[in-house]
């Protein structure tokens, strides 16, 4: 902000809550807030912004691309604070000529660093005190030339990338989802219904390779909406706008909360897998390798958990 001052932080919990729920009112329960207060406190943010931080729908809140940057910095702050004051009583002081945390910029697509990445943050400070890990979410493909900040990205793709160390970290399985009150609740029966439904698409998510997994003699939809942000498609989906394909990391907290419901068993593996990506002769190699083993295991817990 213009003014260097920080907002309060009641203001940046009411805000991370927010975003992270997609919703006024599980904020403030979350918070023991009014819904009231949980909007003051954001309209006093973009107040003090001077942007618009979520776009108001009849059916809630949609988080702008610049509110899920800002909260998943704010949630990486809300988690050193609670760390360094929730358990001042059993947390070992550090010395005040400690070395000072080495700093790690770790680039992640918006969407899977809100969606998963982030709410896993909080296990990493807790055990790598030594690294301050920033996230920087973009679509933009990081150029790790030791001159954009970068030091480590998670990218989506083919997992070859020329001068650069790469590592598989999860593969992803696709299948479609939509709004429980999609079609004012009346079920889909079976995968042929879809011949009668409103199919939202993904620049990057074809239907067709599902298509054929479930035998439907069906066609790409040319004439629905197109989008080449995952989650502005994800919350249409949410406010029953139609039916996408989604990737599972990225709808298995809204399916657990009831805000999504999967449609069938029948799924198909994506062609694309999450890759860590580095440079081979980063001056930071330890802190890297710290990350990695981290995300590696938060990896193995969630095939643990399907």
């Amino acid at each position: 902000m213009a003014d260097r001052h920080l907002p309060p932080l009641q203001t940046l919990r009411a805000f991370e809550a927010a975003v992270r729920l997609r919703s006024f009112t599980r904020a403030a329960d979350e918070l023991a807030l009014t819904q009231g207060a949980v909007s003051q406190h954001i309209r006093r943010l973009e107040s003090a912004l001077g942007v618009s931080l979520f776009t108001r729908e009849h059916q809630g809140v949609a988080p702008t691309a610049r509110a899920q940057a800002l909260a998943l910095q704010a949630r990486q702050g809300l988690a050193l604070l609670e760390r360094a004051f929730g358990r001042a009583d059993s947390v070992p002081r550090v010395p005040a000529a400690a070395t000072p945390p080495q700093r790690l910029v770790l680039s992640v697509l918006p969407a899977f660093g809100q969606r998963w990445l982030a709410p896993r943050v909080p296990r990493f400070v807790v055990t790598h005190p030594s690294i301050e890990l920033e996230l920087r979410p973009s679509n933009a493909l990081a150029r790790l030339n030791g001159r954009d900040g970068i030091d480590l990205a998670l990218r989506y793709g083919p997992g070859a990338w020329p001068g650069l160390k790469s590592e598989r970290l999860m593969d992803e399985e696709v299948f479609p989802v939509a709004s429980p009150a999609y079609r004012r609740g009346r079920r889909l029966h079976a995968p042929r219904d879809l011949a009668r439904c409103i199919l939202l698409r993904h620049a990057w998510q074809p239907w067709e390779p599902w298509f054929q997994a479930a035998g439907l003699d069906m066609v790409e939809p040319d004439d629905t909406p197109q989008f080449d942000d995952t989650d502005a498609l994800l919350q249409a989906v949410t406010d029953g706008a139609g039916v996408a394909l989604a990737r599972r990391s990225l709808v298995a907290h809204d399916l657990a909360a009831g805000r999504l419901v999967r449609l069938w068993d029948i799924s198909i593996a994506d062609v694309h897998a999450y890759y860590l990506v580095w440079r081979p002769d980063s001056p930071r190699l330890p802190a890297i390798a710290a990350v990695r083993r981290w995300l590696q295991d938060e990896a193995a817990d969630d095939r643990t958990a399907r």
